[in-house]
Formats: C-alpha cells, sequence, structure tokens
C-alpha cells in the first residue's frame, strides 16, 4: 500500500514538474502571481528616474516638428533609437501628460510586462519546456526593475521580438514575423540580433522565396515607420538610429569590467569580438540548428533552393534557433548596461534546459547570472562569473543531443 502511494506521487510530481501535462494551469497560476507582485512593487518600491525624462525630451523634439536626428537631444544624451520608438514613446507622452504622470507610465509598462509574459509561457508552451523551470521567469530583480521602475524602451523592443519569435511557431500566422521583429528593431536596433536566426527559420520553413520576402518586409517596413525622418535627413537618421560604431562608456559595463578600460575602448578589441560573433553564427547555422532537426546544412540549403522547404517545423526548434542566435550576439557584445538584461533574461530557462545541464547546475547557473547583473557597479568577479556562466550555458547548447524534445 505504501509503495503504491509513493508510486502516485512521484508520478504525480513527474507530471507536474516535468510534462505539459499541469503546464496550463501552472503558467496562469505564474501570472496571477506576476501581476499582484509587480503591482506590489510599484506601489512600494520607489522610482528611480533614469532615462525616462530624457525620452519625453527627444519626443518633444519631434512633436514640436523637429526631423533631425542629430538636432533631438535630451539631459542624458542625444537619440540613438530607431523611429518607432519615437512614435510609441510619443504615445506614452500623451498618456502620461507630457510624462510628468510617471505612476501612469509604471502601470503601463506593468501591462508590457505581463503581455511578454504571456507570450514567453506561450513559446514555452509550445516548445515543451518543462513547468519545472519556469518559476525563473517570475524572480528576477533586475527585470521587475528594468521593466516598471526604470521605464526603459529594451521591454518594448522585446515584447514585438518574442510576439514574432511566436507567430514563427504557428503556422497560419508565421508570415507576421518579419513584420513584427522589424516592428522591434524599430523600437531598438538589438533586435537585429534574431535576424540570423529569423533567417535560418525562414529558409527552412519556405525556402529562398519566403526568406527574401521576410528581409524585404523587414526593410520596408523600417523605411515606413521612419519615413518622416528618411525623407527629411536620410543619413542623419541612418547615422543616429542604427550607429554600429558607438563607443560605450566603460563605468556601465556589466560584462567587461575585468579588461580594463584601455582594451575595453579599444578598437582591436571590437574587431575580436565581432569576429567572435560571426563565428559562433556560422557555427551555429553548421552545428547546432540543423541537429535540431536531424539533417544538415547542405540538406537545408539545397531544400531550401529546390523548394522543398519544411513548413512542419517545430516550435522546440523555432525556440531555440531563434534564442540561441540572440544569446551569441548577447555573449559577444561590446558592452552590456544593467537594461540590456532584459534582452535574454526570459529566453535563459529555454536555453538552460536545452543545454542539458544536470538539473541543480539549472537555478546556479541561472542565480549566477541574475546576480552578476544585480551587481552595481559590476566589479571584476561579477562580469567573470557573467562570462562563465554564459559560456557554460554555450558550450551545452554545442554539445545537446540531436533530437530537439525539451521535456
Amino acid at each position: 500500500m505504501i509503495r503504491a502511494q509513493t508510486t502516485r506521487v512521484r508520478a504525480l510530481v513527474h507530471s507536474v514538474l516535468l510534462t505539459q501535462q499541469f503546464f496550463v494551469p501552472i503558467a496562469l497560476m505564474l501570472l496571477v502571481v506576476e501581476a499582484i507582485l509587480t503591482y506590489a512593487i510599484i506601489q512600494r518600491v520607489s522610482y528611480t528616474e533614469i532615462d525616462w525624462q530624457t525620452y519625453m525630451q527627444q519626443v518633444h523634439g519631434v512633436l514640436g516638428g523637429e526631423r533631425n536626428y542629430t538636432k533631438l537631444q535630451g539631459d542624458t544624451g542625444p537619440l540613438v533609437y530607431p523611429a518607432g520608438f519615437v512614435w510609441i514613446y510619443s504615445l506614452l507622452c500623451a498618456l502620461t501628460n507630457n510624462g510628468t504622470h510617471v505612476r501612469r507610465a509604471q502601470y503601463v509598462f506593468m501591462g508590457i510586462y505581463l503581455a511578454t509574459q504571456a507570450l514567453v509561457l506561450m513559446i514555452y508552451r509550445r516548445a515543451r519546456v518543462p513547468p519545472l523551470v519556469l518559476p525563473l521567469l517570475v524572480v528576477s530583480k533586475r527585470l521587475h526593475s528594468i521593466f516598471v521602475l526604470r521605464l526603459f524602451n529594451d521591454p518594448v523592443a522585446m515584447l514585438f521580438a518574442y510576439a514574432a519569435v511566436l507567430s514563427m511557431t504557428r503556422t497560419g500566422i508565421r508570415r507576421w514575423s518579419g513584420l513584427l521583429l522589424s516592428l522591434g528593431i524599430a523600437v531598438k536596433m538589438n533586435v537585429q540580433l534574431l535576424l540570423p536566426g529569423a533567417a535560418f527559420v525562414w529558409w527552412r520553413t519556405g525556402g529562398l522565396r519566403t526568406t527574401v520576402v521576410q528581409l524585404v518586409v523587414v526593410a520596408l517596413s523600417q523605411v515606413v515607420i521612419a519615413a518622416p525622418f528618411v525623407y527629411a535627413f536620410p543619413h542623419e537618421y541612418v547615422a543616429r538610429a542604427f550607429e554600429y560604431t558607438r563607443q560605450f562608456n566603460f563605468v556601465w559595463t556589466v560584462n567587461w569590467r575585468f579588461i580594463g578600460d584601455r582594451v575595453f575602448a579599444s578598437h582591436e578589441w571590437a574587431l575580436i569580438l565581432a569576429a567572435a560573433h560571426i563565428a559562433l553564427l556560422v557555427a551555429l547555422a553548421v552545428v547546432v540548428w540543423p541537429r535540431l532537426s536531424h539533417s544538415t546544412l547542405p540538406t537545408i540549403v539545397r531544400q531550401g533552393f529546390t523548394r522543398r522547404a519544411h513548413s512542419d517545423v517545430s516550435a522546440t526548434e523555432v525556440a531555440v534557433v531563434m534564442f540561441s542566435a540572440n544569446f551569441v550576439g548577447i555573449v559577444c557584445a561590446r558592452s552590456l548596461h544593467y537594461q540590456f538584461y532584459a534582452w535574454y533574461a526570459h529566453m535563459l530557462p529555454l536555453l538552460l534546459v536545452h543545454a542539458r545541464l544536470p538539473l541543480v547546475a539549472v537555478p546556479v547557473v541561472w542565480l549566477v547570472i541574475e546576480c552578476a547583473w544585480n551587481v552595481f557597479p559590476s566589479t571584476h568577479t561579477s562580469s567573470l562569473a557573467l562570462l562563465a556562466a554564459h559560456i557554460v550555458i554555450l558550450v551545452g547548447i554545442f554539445r545537446a543531443p540531436t533530437h530537439a524534445k525539451l521535456s
């Protein structure tokens, strides 16, 4: 009798934590907890002004008729984000009485936070991620701060990015993925880190034609969104909104504190990171991504050209390809500022599971990353710890078994 009861308890625990049987109720429960927790944070933790007023000053310049990006400034610096940012924050400006009603803005960002969580949970459900790791999505101190205590634009960009990833997992709405991804890029250009993965998924699902069409949609929508600026001052717009040579301030770096200011600011270091990023993307395309479908890159390339692409690409493959493409860009980023954690925090549980780390190592590696992002200012130790945790995940991604199933 006791043995039978023990067996039933073990089976129930297994079903709850490691299968999809109870995923939906667990996800709904977490969303309710998140709503309560985030509301309490807004009520009890003081808002910290960093860039919100600068955002408002920048959009006020646009609303006042200025179209030259080089003349749009704020207290903390010039406008360096694409036009989608301008239009969205212009709307926020109107909703918050010209930016003065900060608490109302916090509630808007609470909605963005919960919508992001919902999108990520739907991606995880379709990718069959075990519910065991879902609590890691909701316990980040830094992530709550970025969304509702700082009001950065990174969460807005990532909301569109996750919507794009989710659309790629659903055949009926996959055609909208390029537009959704472009909307994210139009808010902040970091979403471009997902483009190599997106191109691979488009090639897998529709071959050359689909890939070209989606890339054209991305490019044309950028022109449409930025039309007033592109028409009036095209060079100034592109130079500021997509400034790839921007020099970051060593004071704010989270990931490279241990290399010192001199190396951090050097052109050689920038070239090394760029080369590493390209090499890792090539390695993913050659080794990791084809393995998810039990194929090879030459076969996938040939199928795309001969229009024998597969429309039944699994949600797991889509999520792993997109998230890993983004992740290697973050590992090789010239600098990571504190708000940049929003670029990949919601991806970490899936990547940790896919890396096939020992079960006890999953929360440990996640905690190391979370702690590193909560050390201010960063130290040699915290940035080294962050790099080490990233390398653990990266090695795990390349060593993961060939099958794509996560649970």
